[in-house]
């Protein structure tokens, strides 16, 4: 027999997010387009770090990254609209749920 409880849990432990992913997004909203190195040293954060999170953020759809040229090549990130973050979140968790329902029936 299926543990619901432990899925549920797994369920929200995926969709949780870690302190410093809000300060990169809360970051992002305010500045707009901002490199990694820009937001590591706003945030007082290793690059790797903001890089690995910037990362799982744009997976999921939090953070958009654009390749830019304006005199370097490289990368910009910017936050997604915040009303299409929740949108995203809220499919996310209707599609979880009823994925479990079926798993459960």
């Amino acid at each position: 027999m299926r543990n619901v409880i432990a899925d549920i849990e797994n369920i929200l432990s995926n969709l949780r997010f870690k302190p410093s992913d809000l300060r990169i997004y809360s970051l992002l909203l305010e500045r707009g387009e901002m490199r990694v190195s820009e937001i590591a040293r706003e945030l007082n954060l290793s690059v790797r770090f903001v890089r690995d999170r910037l990362k799982d953020l744009c997976n999921r759809g939090i953070v958009r990254r654009e390749m830019v040229r304006r005199g370097w090549i490289g990368y910009v990130y910017s936050a997604e609209n915040p009303i299409d973050v929740l949108r995203r979140l809220k499919l996310k968790i209707l599609n979880e749920i009823e994925s479990l329902e079926r798993s459960i029936k």
